[in-house]
């Protein structure tokens, strides 16, 4: 299929993904998704099903498989 983002000449293709979203405020990390990749602009489409499971996905019920710290890069001030 080709990618549907306007004059980009790629081909979408079949991946497994790790995304991360925000939920209650707080990041989450959800890894193995399947999805649509673009390997040329890198736009992403989810079917209607694995978008249900992601809607439906509640963290307080499932145990994460591993924990990632979490950074913040500190502001810079720029001398003008």
């Amino acid at each position: 299929m080709n990618c549907p983002v306007r004059d980009c000449p790629g081909e979408m293709e079949e991946k497994t993904i790790i995304h991360t979203f925000v939920r209650r405020g707080q990041p989450l990390v959800v890894e193995g998704i399947p999805a649509q990749v673009c390997p040329a602009c890198g736009y992403t489409m989810f079917n209607l099903d694995v978008l249900d499971m992601l809607f439906s996905f509640d963290p307080d019920t499932v145990q994460p498989v591993r924990m990632a710290p979490v950074y913040q890069l500190q502001t810079l001030s720029v001398v003008v």
